[in-house]
């Protein structure tokens, strides 16, 4: 492989970039908010800026073979086109509707692969963990990210547009999500609810503290039960042989791992899916969805990665 891969993990929050080699090894790293794709210009042409100047800054110009970008945001079938992206607003140009392939191509003269974001970070198990089997992977960030791994690929959907779980609707609901349908599962168990929750009931406390201080109070327990129903909801449908779930909401400090976990039970049909799969923690290094967008690359462009070197 020449040099590197460049990977770029767009969240609800914030921008990660970094420089993957076959080692599946992270150099480079960076970490930004994600506002830099937000003012000034059209998001694409932020986006562009964002890499050129990054790739200039770490002297790796000429040196890679490839770009991979991670969005919050389902993308076309084709994977070429960025759909709704409501966690970037650009009062320019947003993502939504863009074709973010060609330009980037047009820029960099190397191959560009785009995909939603939680394909990438589930990508990053599926290698470094070696697993095997239909895998669901779900991620409570600011929204919720998911995706399913059956049959050796990633589920895609007649529009590409499979998965996005944080879109199924919560019966008898009347708030409204970010995405403009009413009763979505994210308008109750993603990151920015929890924060939400936190500023209306114990801003007086540490947000990042709030299950560690308030995990007992029932909001919390509601919060919690949310968030399974989305996870059972999909272990009853597919049926899987593993389950990943993390996000930065399962990565904060004293989270209930284990009360998630009896409510997925609890919510699954018996005795199967309900009694036999595996419960995974996601990887929580900063760099999973920058190196699984690299390995996502690799394996489109038919390169092994040399993953032992990773010490995994």
């Amino acid at each position: 492989m020449t040099d590197y891969i460049i990977g770029v993990d767009i969240g609800g929050t914030h921008v990660r970039i970094g420089a993957v080699n076959a080692d599946g090894q992270v150099e480079h790293l960076e970490k930004v908010k994600n506002r830099v794709l937000c003012e000034g210009g059209k998001a694409i042409d932020l986006l562009i800026t964002f890499i050129r100047d990054y790739t200039l800054r770490c002297k790796l110009a000429g040196n890679f073979c490839a770009i991979a970008v991670g969005f919050p945001s389902p993308v076309s079938k084709d994977k070429r086109v960025v759909y709704s992206c409501p966690n970037i607003i650009n009062k320019d140009e947003g993502f939504d509707g863009c074709d973010a392939v060609t330009p980037i191509e047009r820029e960099f003269g190397v191959p560009v692969f785009i995909e939603k974001d939680s394909v990438f970070l589930l990508q990053y198990d599926l290698s470094l963990s070696h697993l095997s089997g239909t895998t669901i992977g779900i991620y409570f960030g600011t929204g919720i990210g998911n995706m399913v791994f059956l049959d050796g690929k990633f589920l895609s959907g007649k529009h590409g547009v499979a998965c996005d779980l944080g879109h199924i609707p919560f019966y008898l609901s009347d708030r409204y999500c970010s995405c403009g349908n009413r009763a979505c599962a994210e308008c109750y168990a993603s990151g920015r609810v929890l924060r939400m929750i936190w500023e209306e009931n114990f801003s007086d406390t540490d947000f990042e503290g709030i299950f560690e201080i308030h995990s007992n109070h029932v909001l919390i327990c509601n919060f919690i039960e949310a968030m399974s129903i989305p996870i059972a909801s999909e272990v009853n449908i597919f049926d899987p042989d593993n389950i990943i779930v993390g996000g930065g909401v399962v990565e904060m400090r004293g989270f209930p791992m284990d009360r998630l976990k009896e409510f997925v039970h609890e919510f699954s049909r018996k005795p199967y899916p309900g009694d036999d799969y595996t419960f995974i923690r996601a990887s929580n290094a900063v760099d999973i969805g920058v190196v699984g967008g690299a390995l996502y690359a690799m394996n489109k462009m038919g390169l092994s990665p040399r993953l032992d070197a990773k010490g995994q």
